[in-house]
């Protein structure tokens, strides 16, 4: 699996990786013996310069269990950035490397983007001639047919190339070096670098295991290598000296590279973790849960039972079909079934199992407009830290109002500000980003295409909010109620006036597509290619952290037929993407948070204690064991996306030892499962720490599935018993009680079924959680587990082929619309005589 992999993304970009969403710990990552609860293992190293950066001092936040994920590397010492445009002299190199030498760099592939002006012509290449500019301490290899040399690329599967800067392994959109990194006026600085297995750079090899080995406690090793760059060049010149005024050589050559730092990266071995053998129990479900699922996979078939926990993402309403299937296997999902789902006599047990929230995280780097003060432009190149968005401004973004989220020739929105910079509305929340352009982003976020329960949620939040809906319905901004006359008189796309919320998907309905006269040969380029969807959470939120905006926008007359290609991300101290994705995605790739303003009207971030105030408002949601999120909610510290995901089965479809299997796997979850950390078994960052009320809750519930499983369904009505007393009570009321969806399928909180034919009532007894304490977040008494320590990375992409396929037969109706809708409409077999599914939208 891992060679086809590899093959994959020998002869695709590394962002079609992220298209596969189906994922198995049989397939996953080979763990070392560490136990769970050990300190936090991210191990921040410093690491200080030599020679003429002795006051030069690097840190790197996380160097040992890591898989592909983004690390902070933070410096001081020094010196400022030449030049407020450009990178005349003194920034820092970045790249990663599979061994301490220039050839067995990833390097070269950003040389694609266009950097005239605002760099050294060969700054950012493998170029090692440079005209009359010469290395003494470079030896030339021998030159291409047109006299230039270069430094060759070793990979780490024995291929050696000699003639250019990127190759099969790396190009602009795969490479994850960072070409240029500001220090500021005072010496400081910040990046956030991506780390990447072998799936995502084949050439590094990062994280594989040796053919043969077994029980690997380790990866192939890698480096994280930092070339600084001061004033003066490989010959003692100034860079002031050199025609262009800036630095021209590569960090590559030999003057250069010895003064490199370097810092180990440890990186989680790729194979296989779980016994040969053991029992395997398939799970699937929403991508909420996929981080949280895949770290606690390891510890799972590492334990006592030794069981196998497979995984599949896929969309709620799959999972939902599934879970009414007869063979129900474990769901994961944010809303419950509805009761015409459920078949007559079937008993759905929820469970509460991971505490996360949906966000816009962002990547946004401060860029002066024309007229800025000085200070602002001093500042240009960092990274910006805050957001504040209110319903309204995000209705504005997903609904491709803004120029610059649409096209700035798109006759609808001709009249609209460029992007979030130009609007008056936005400036009033951050004024932080007045002085500040962005030429042709912050117009959009970047959206998942599948149809989920966290996208109602958001449109949920957008809806309940009266000045969203004022803006929806036509009215302009310097109008109506909750306008002002010191903004603009921006509307609405007319596409979306009075659009139907809330709704499961985010539409792009603007037709408009740009023509091109002058170029009678090129085609009409639309908003679906200029602002693409990404295929899911995850990745959108890798594009933003790499700059990358998706969009093929770049017309090639070469290729065969002509068409449109992928754009480069954006270039340094340039980028500027939003993202829709979750908090432990946006957590994985070193994304900031957007802080979302609630009913209160106070803006607030999808931290800990925001998530635990969100889930304490929590409502019911008329179905025993499920509660929904409460967007309306005047509680000034929730922040208003918070999600809860539960876990469901239907017991009596389940064996005796398949109830058991789960029940053992939900025990887990939240037990040493919430115990926050970077090991195996741990709970990433991004999710809160369930409070005791809730994780008692979904202990009984796991009593529940063990003792009904294999057990002869009760004879009841249409979708089982009603709602009722709640089994995953929160602090905005019981599990049951009315509200919310009318679904069916609960059980009491006993775990014990409810007389046939008679309803649960609410339980008046079940307390809130309370605010957000160590006591809520501490890990729970049962015996820890010594887990090996976990890996993820892009192995949760690998198909399950017999998983899907077992799926897709096991079900009686529409189990699977859209599995994986990026690669698929949806499947084109079922089983003889079940309903064609209906349509998901676009």
């Amino acid at each position: 699996m891992i060679a086809a992999l590899r093959r994959f993304l020998r002869t695709t970009s590394v962002v079609a990786l992220v298209l596969l969403t189906a994922v198995t710990c049989a397939v996953a990552v080979t763990m070392a013996s560490r136990p769970a609860d050990a300190a936090d293992q991210r191990s921040a190293v410093t690491v200080s310069g030599r020679g003429p950066y002795t006051n030069l001092k690097v840190t790197v936040s996380q160097n040992r269990n890591l898989v592909n994920q983004v690390v902070k590397i933070s410096w001081k010492g020094g010196a400022p950035t030449v030049s407020d445009t450009t990178y005349a002299a003194n920034y820092l190199q970045i790249m990663q490397c599979w061994g301490d030498s220039p050839d067995k760099c990833q390097f070269g592939g950003s040389s694609a983007l266009d950097t005239a002006g605002t760099a050294g012509a060969y700054t950012n290449t493998r170029q090692l001639t440079y005209g009359g500019l010469k290395d003494p301490d470079q030896q030339l290899p021998p030159p291409t047919s047109t006299g230039i040399s270069y430094v060759p690329f070793k990979s780490a599967t024995g291929d050696v190339i000699t003639k250019g800067n990127w190759n099969e392994f790396y190009d602009v959109n795969t490479t994850n070096e960072t070409a240029y990194a500001r220090s500021g006026p005072d010496g400081e600085g910040e990046v956030y670098f991506e780390a990447q297995t072998a799936l995502e750079a084949p050439g590094l090899g990062c994280g594989e295991v040796s053919a043969g080995a077994s029980n690997a406690t380790a990866g192939r090793p890698c480096w994280l290598v930092i070339v600084p760059r001061g004033e003066s060049e490989v010959d003692g010149s100034s860079y002031r000296s050199q025609p262009s005024g800036l630095l021209q050589s590569s960090p590559l050559t030999a003057s250069n590279w010895k003064h490199r730092l370097v810092v180990p990266l440890g990186f989680e071995p790729m194979g296989s973790f779980c016994p040969i053998g053991a029992d395997e129990r398939s799970t699937l479900g929403h991508e909420i849960a996929a981080e949280a699922i895949a770290r606690w996979q390891p510890a799972l078939c590492q334990s006592a039972s030794r069981t196998i926990y497979g995984f599949a993402q896929v969309t709620d309403d799959t999972a939902r079909a599934k879970l009414v299937s007869g063979k129900p296997g474990l769901v994961f999902l944010g809303r419950p079934a509805t009761a015409d789902q459920v078949p007559s006599g079937r008993r759905p047990v929820y469970a509460p199992m991971a505490l996360s929230g949906l966000t816009i995280g962002f990547f946004v780097e401060s860029q002066a407009g024309f007229n800025a003060p000085g200070a602002v432009k001093a500042r240009n190149g960092t990274r910006l830290t805050g957001l504040n968005l209110t319903p309204r401004l995000v209705a504005k973004l997903l609904t491709e109002s803004y120029q610059d989220g649409n096209s700035r020739l798109a006759p609808s929105t001709a009249e609209n500000p460029f992007n979030l910079a130009r609007d008056p509305e936005f400036i009033k929340y951050n004024p932080d980003y007045k002085d500040l352009e962005f030429r042709g982003s912050l117009g959009d976020v970047l959206v998942p295409q599948a149809l989920s329960d966290a996208a109602w949620e958001l449109w949920s939040w957008v809806d309940k909010d009266p000045a969203a809906r004022e803006f929806l319905s036509g009215t302009a901004d310097n109008q109506g109620r909750y306008g002002s006359r010191d903004f603009s008189g921006m509307k609405v796309n007319p596409r979306y006036r009075n659009v139907a919320l809330p709704r499961k998907e985010f539409p792009k309905s603007d037709p408009f597509c740009q023509e091109f006269p002058s170029n009678p040969g090129q085609l009409p380029l639309c908003i679906q290619d200029k602002h693409p969807y990404a295929s899911d959470m995850h990745a959108a939120a890798r594009a933003a952290a790499r700059g990358d905006t998706l969009a093929r926008a770049s017309w090639d007359n070469t290729s065969t037929p002509p068409g449109y290609k992928k754009t480069p991300p954006q270039t340094a101290g340039q980028r500027a993407v939003l993202a829709l994705t979750d908090t432990a995605t946006a957590a994985r790739y070193g994304l900031v948070t957007a802080k979302l303003q609630n009913a209160a009207g106070r803006f607030v971030g999808p931290d800990t204690a925001g998530l635990l105030a969100g889930q304490a408002a929590m409502k019911p949601s008329g179905v025993v064991g499920v509660v929904s999120p409460n967007p309306a909610t005047k509680a000034p510290n929730a922040y208003p996306l918070t999600l809860l995901t539960h876990a469901a089965t239907v017991p009596e479809q389940l064996t005796k030892k398949e109830g058991q299997d789960y029940a053992a796997f939900l025990k887990y979850a939240v037990g040493n499962g919430q115990r926050p950390g970077v090991s195996a078994g741990t709970l990433p960052e991004g999710y809160a720490p369930l409070p005791q009320s809730v994780r008692a809750a979904a202990r009984a519930a796991a009593d529940a599935i063990a003792s009904r499983a294999g057990a002869s369904p009760p004879t009841s009505g249409p979708g089982g018993d009603t709602a009722g007393a709640g089994a995953g009570s929160s602090g905005g009321g019981t599990a049951g009680g009315g509200g919310g969806d009318a679904s069916g399928g609960g059980v009491p909180a006993a775990g014990q079924p409810s007389p046939a034919g008679t309803k649960a009532t609410p339980n008046a007894t079940t307390k809130p959680s309370g605010s957000p304490s160590a006591a809520a977040a501490a890990a729970s008494d049962e015996p820890i587990i010594r887990t090996p320590a976990w890996a993820v990375g892009a192995v949760r992409y690998a198909l399950l082929i017999a998983l899907i396929v077992g799926l897709a037969a096991a079900v009686g109706g529409p189990v699977l619309p859209r599995v994986l809708p990026q690669l698929t409409a949806g499947l084109a077999a079922w089983r003889a005589g079940a309903k064609k599914p209906s349509s998901e939208g676009r």
